[in-house]
């Protein structure tokens, strides 16, 4: 299999529909390539304005069965970073190799705001996808970039296009394309 390359772009909104009445917030540019030996994505995220404003950058690997998120880097610009690994067996540790027990057992990886992690949960579940499913994931906040165990739940709301999704205490809707990458994620951000 030769490799497969694709680019995702999601903008974050405020205010009513259409180009002139909404304001754009956020940008977030990723790059995937998916090749045997598992996926790799490479992002970037303008988000926030005034004293809230950052910018960030993050790698994410995945192997090659989608079966786990191996790897983070994230590193906000002009600020810190974080590293966290995975053995593919449950085993997390950070950037220094020391492990993070508090992450145990869990395969997923999520970056606040980002669509992308919805869319390795999402093929990692496979047919699973189509039921309701809960279960934990690492969540990595921005701009803080604090890793914490998180509740992730999923219901389809209509076969395997459009998703309800909780992430801690906050629920929205999904809509995902035909490769199940989110073309709607809440009614903030949406693909371009």
């Amino acid at each position: 299999m030769s490799a497969t390359h694709r680019s995702l772009r999601w903008r974050t909104r405020r205010g009513g529909e259409g180009e002139d009445a909404a304001e754009t917030l956020g940008l977030e540019h990723v790059d995937l390539k998916i090749t045997d030996s598992g996926a790799t994505a490479e992002g970037v995220m303008v988000a926030g304005r005034g004293e809230t404003a950052f910018g960030a950058r993050w790698r994410m690997q995945i192997d090659a069965d989608w079966a786990s998120v191996r790897s983070l880097h994230l590193t906000r610009l002009g600020g810190s970073t974080l590293a966290l690994r995975h053995d593919g067996y449950g085993v997390w540790s950070d950037g220094e190799g020391k492990p993070r027990k508090d992450f145990a057992g869990l395969t997923d990886c999520l970056v606040e705001g980002s669509p992308f992690g919805l869319m390795a949960l999402v093929r990692r579940l496979g047919k699973k996808a189509e039921k309701a499913q809960t279960l934990e994931a690492v969540v990595v906040s921005l701009p803080g970039l604090e890793p914490a165990k998180t509740r992730v739940t999923t219901k389809p709301i209509d076969g395997e296009r459009r998703l309800s999704m909780t992430i801690g205490e906050t629920t929205f809707e999904v809509t995902l394309d035909e490769d199940g990458a989110p073309i709607r994620f809440g009614a903030t951000i949406e693909a371009i």
